[in-house]
This record gives C-alpha cells, structure tokens and sequence, in this order.
C-alpha cells in the first residue's frame, strides 16, 4: 500500500523525533495532553504494520503520535518515503523535530545520571561523540521537519507553548482544560496544604452567632442568604472573582492542569463553604472544569 493510502484515514498523524535529550518525551505528554493517541519509541521497521491496523481500529487513533526510533540508516530508508508522501497526504501528517546544543544535552545527562541511548564503548570516547553521530544520521530527517524546536534555552512550559502554537496552526483543538477547585475549609482543623492560593473569609459576620442558623451549612439557603447578602460579601465575590479572571489565563498560559483554591473561614461550615460555592458559580465558563469541594463541612 502506498503511504499516502496508510494515512488517509487520520485526522492527524504527528511524528515525533529528534536528539536524545532534546524533550521528546515532553513533547509527547503534551500530546498525550491534547488528545492525541500517542506511542514511545516506536521502531521505524513497525511503522508500517502500526499504520494499516490503526486503519481497522475505528476512531481511537484517528489522532495519533508517534515517537519514532531512527536508530540507523535502514531505519532512515524505511521511513523517507512517508515523509515524502506528505505533500499527498492533505496536511495529515506532520514531523516535528527536537534538537538542543551538545553542551546542553551533555549536561541534561549529566543531571539525570542516564547512559545517552547512542553510546557505543567501541566508538565513542566521550558522549559528544554520541551525540555527534546520533545528530549526523538524523540530518536528513531534520531538513524535512515542518517543526524544528531547539529546546536549548527552554523551560518545560515554553517547549509546550511551542507545541500547542503549532497544533493551533493545523486547525487541531486542544482538549486541555484546567481544573480550578475551590476548597472551603475550617482555621482551626488547619490550613489545608495542597492549595495554589488561600483567602481568609471570617472577616464577614458569622452565623454561627445566629441561634437559627448555628446548625445549618453554607449549602443551606438562610445561611447562604444571610453570608452573601451583606456588602462586604458581594464586594468580596466581585473583586476575587475579578482577580481570578486575570489570573487563571496566566497559569494556563504557564501549563498548569489544576488550581485549587482555598476558602477558609473558622470552623468550615457556614461562610467558607456559601463563599466558594458563589466564586464557583461567578467562575464557570467554557473555559475551565470548575468544582467545589468543602473539606470540613
């Protein structure tokens, strides 16, 4: 079968190479991030066999990413005649290479203490030389890359804005949502330790005080009525969630999957709990998977 019949039935195809110790793996969890079926290290030679059972498979892997392992010259040769066939393949497929200066990949395994996959003892006598030869055998691939990222001097969320950028720029939607949780919480059982950003309600008058409403919840509707009702509490709902919406873009901007966000009052019953349910609701949007959860109530 010709390889622009092997990939007709993908909405996307991502192939993923590039020098060891450039980010590959990252770019893969990005991808895996964004909905893509993704598969490490897969040997060119397998290539083809992958491709024609995905065609069988039905929906899973209509978007699909592939780490591939161009360990040699055959592998090289097996692998030319898809990325030639790209031009037919109605902007299917895409090849994105990683790449960083020696220097940089030579520290990056110094830190990790891992052998670099290339190193031959009866070839090299340092891992530049590793990295000299993978590089020059992947020198072909590269000039044919639709992405070439030099990960050198990037972070982690740089390398995945990178990415996200460019699967913007094939028209493929990110899956990826950010989690916000709102964790309301009690003082005196302890400041829960697993939140982003903590905020002190008990400045508002509590209902505990309230002979009615002492055995009620912020769930109940006297006490969320009586919480949310005054000044302070609608001033406060109206500039946090204000700050919120100018926060939250920032931290997806920076990679974060989840922000929890603590409410705390002094017991965790009345005010915390009517407080995070009301930013809860001010804050849902497309945008975000919003919950709530009340530790203490």
């Amino acid at each position: 079968m010709s390889p622009a019949k092997l990939v007709a039935h993908f909405d996307s195809l991502v192939l993923v190479t590039g020098v060891s110790g450039a980010g590959k793996s990252t770019a893969m969890h990005l991808l895996s991030d964004t909905g893509y079926y993704v598969v490490d290290n897969l040997p060119v030679p397998l290539l083809e066999r992958f491709l024609e059972f995905s065609e069988s498979a039905g929906t899973r892997y209509r978007k699909t990413a592939l780490l591939l392992d161009v360990d040699s010259a055959d592998s090289q040769r097996l692998l030319m005649p898809l990325l030639e066939a790209r031009k037919s393949a109605s902007g299917k497929v895409r090849l994105v290479f990683l790449d960083a200066e020696t220097s940089v990949v030579v520290r990056r395994y110094s830190e990790t203490r891992r052998p670099h996959p290339a190193f031959d003892p009866e070839q090299d006598d340092s891992i530049q030389d590793a990295i000299f030869r993978e590089r020059e055998r992947l020198q072909a691939i590269k000039e044919r890359a639709d992405l070439v990222l030099d990960t050198s001097d990037c972070t982690v969320h740089e390398l995945k804005r990178q990415l996200r950028d460019f699967l913007s720029s094939l028209g493929v939607s990110s899956a990826y949502q950010m989690r916000v949780n709102f964790l309301s919480f009690g003082f005196k059982y302890g400041a829960p330790i697993d939140c982003d950003l903590i905020t002190d309600v008990r400045f508002l008058t509590n209902p505990h005080f309230v002979e009615s409403l002492r055995e009620l919840t912020g769930l109940d509707t006297g006490v969320k009525e009586y919480v949310l009702k005054s000044p302070d509490a609608i001033e406060f709902v109206h500039r946090y969630s204000e700050l919120l919406r100018f926060l939250l873009p920032k931290y997806q901007f920076e990679g974060k999957a989840y922000l929890n966000i603590g409410i705390g009052c002094t017991g965790g019953k009345h005010r915390s709990v009517a407080i995070a349910e009301a930013l809860a609701k001010a804050l849902a949007s497309v945008e975000y998977q919003v919950s709530v959860r009340h530790r203490d109530l």
